[in-house]
């Protein structure tokens, strides 16, 4: 161990500082839990083998971390950015295992800290700071398979094949791209030996789980998936998918990770599979006009660490080191202009005008258009709704609060609730969206209804009810995304459905 801290001293500086920018934006004053955030601590405090929206890895870990250090704002967030911090480390280790020194391995993951999806990830907790991890473990023992000519290594691959499915199903699509680039290469005879079935076995046994709990839900995350498909992302034309990858992986490294990809297809033969694997993960997105560009970030840990070797070559062989210094400059300028509008760390104001000035589109889901970034609209306000419920709560006799249901349209306000309202003594929660409809068919005890919602669906609840009274309180940030914007608290009696016919009307997985 001294010897691989001694070795590595360089990975785990560059490591330490990525941790320290990504922490820091936690003590920005105005933002709180991201919307995710408070859906996978709610998660968390529900363990299950699976979810409507996503597979239980993440929340199983995060239940055990709270379990000892707690669900505050900086316990979360540390988590998350103790794994980006290790996903930039990791960059380096496979840019060693590619041949690469010291000096390539510093440029690979100096080039992974400062590519803005990545310290995105790492600044709030969920499933997608995971995945880039795992894979990078992926492409590590690949790399060891392929050097060693060892098949013996599939049995890791199979562990993290199955802890990937078990993050994230879309992980499916890596697992895939990785299967059909050992297709095109002479490293197809690693799946035609007793290994790969043992990795495949392994994989299963580990994801066989959440596939029972599919089947005990009545598949759920195929109707999440399907939604999302059709109505809740924005499709993105080609050339805007490959615009929207160079913005957001910074045009600073562009040239680095294209010549890493040249570089794997023409030169580094031996490794020519992870260049296939970018390709096929690129064409599959820009193919599907799919506007969630980090979805292909798995795909960079492969081309950056490759371009990473194959600049240091060059530039150490025409002796040029002052390349280094001007193209450091440049990417991480890029980095500190752009990854500010991502991240907590300037306030409501000044990001609006840094988005503005930029021009950068904020409607990443259909219909939400906020001033800020969603990553940042989506942190804002949920400690003030939750204040306003729980006056209107509290003018309820102690009888009556006994007979409440209090309801929520999203996740967001959900988990508000539950994690930030535990001083109101709030007691059953609902909502239809995505995991808490299924929570909520345990938690419809009560014959009077507190609504969280907007001001404007007043019409709407008095068709589900003979009396909707208004409290007359208000809630609203111009920052918030349009839907958490003009909310208000409605006192709701007599409904004309059951409380599972009124579930079910609520329910959307999305």
């Amino acid at each position: 161990m001294a010897k691989f801290i001694s070795d590595n001293k360089h990975l785990l500086l560059i490591s330490l500082v990525n941790f320290i920018l990504l922490y820091i934006s936690v003590f920005t004053k105005g933002y709180g839990y991201f919307i995710d955030e408070l859906y996978y601590i709610a998660c968390a405090n529900n363990p299950a083998a699976g979810y409507v929206d996503h597979p239980p890895f993440a929340p199983l870990i995060l239940a055990v971390y709270k379990s000892v250090f707690g669900d505050s704002l900086y316990s979360v967030r540390f988590l998350a950015a103790i794994a980006a911090s290790a996903t930039v480390f990791l960059a380096g280790i496979i840019t060693g295992q590619m041949g690469g020194n010291k000096t390539a391995q510093a440029i690979a993951s100096v080039c992974i800290m400062a590519a803005p999806i990545f310290p995105v990830f790492g600044g709030f907790y969920s499933m997608n700071v995971f995945e880039p991890l795992l894979c990078g473990f992926v492409f590590y023992y690949l790399i060891k398979m392929i050097k060693e000519n060892n098949p013996k290594y599939w049995i890791h691959t199979g562990i993290l094949f199955g802890l990937l499915m078990l993050n994230k199903h879309t992980a499916g699509l890596c697992i895939l791209f990785i299967i059909l680039s050992l297709l095109f290469t002479e490293y197809r005879k690693f799946l035609f030996t007793k290994y790969f079935l043992y990795c495949i076995v392994i994989s299963s046994l580990i994801f066989l789980p959440n596939i029972i709990w599919q089947m005990q839900n009545g598949y759920p995350s195929f109707e999440f998936y399907m939604t999302n498909v059709t109505q809740k992302n924005v499709p993105l034309p080609p050339v805007k998918f490959v615009i929207m990858q160079i913005l957001s992986y910074n045009p600073f490294i562009a040239p680095l990770w294209v010549a890493g990809l040249v570089f794997l297809i023409f030169k580094k033969k031996e490794y020519r599979i992870f260049g296939f694997i970018f390709i096929f993960s690129f064409l599959f997105f820009m193919i599907t006009k799919s506007s969630r560009f980090d979805r292909t970030a798995f795909a960079y840990m492969c081309v950056i660490p490759a371009g990473a070797v194959f600049v240091e070559n060059l530039i150490s062989k025409k002796n040029k080191n002052w390349v280094y210094a001007v193209s450091l400059f440049f990417v991480i300028a890029y980095t500190f202009i752009v990854v500010p509008v991502l991240q907590p760390y300037l306030d409501y104001e000044t990001s609006a005008k840094l988005t503005g000035v930029l021009g950068l589109n904020t409607e990443i889901e259909r219909g939400n258009r906020p001033l800020l970034s969603q990553l940042l609209a989506d942190r804002i306000g949920w400690q003030e709704k939750v204040d306003m419920l729980g006056s209107v709560f509290l003018t309820l006799t102690p009888e009556e609060r006994k007979r409440t249901i209090i309801a929520t349209e999203n996740y967001g306000n959900a988990g508000a609730l539950e994690l930030l309202g535990k001083k109101y003594g709030f007691g059953n929660i609902v909502s239809g969206h995505n995991n808490y409809f299924l929570w909520s068919k345990s938690r419809l005890e009560g014959d009077i209804v507190l609504r969280l919602s907007g001001e404007d669906s007043y019409e709407g609840l008095k068709e589900a009810f003979e009396v909707v009274d208004s409290t007359g309180v208000h809630y609203d940030n111009i920052y918030c995304t349009p839907h958490e914007r003009n909310l208000t608290v409605f006192i709701c009696k007599r409904p004309k459905f059951t409380k599972e016919e009124l579930l079910e009307q609520g329910r959307y997985f999305y």
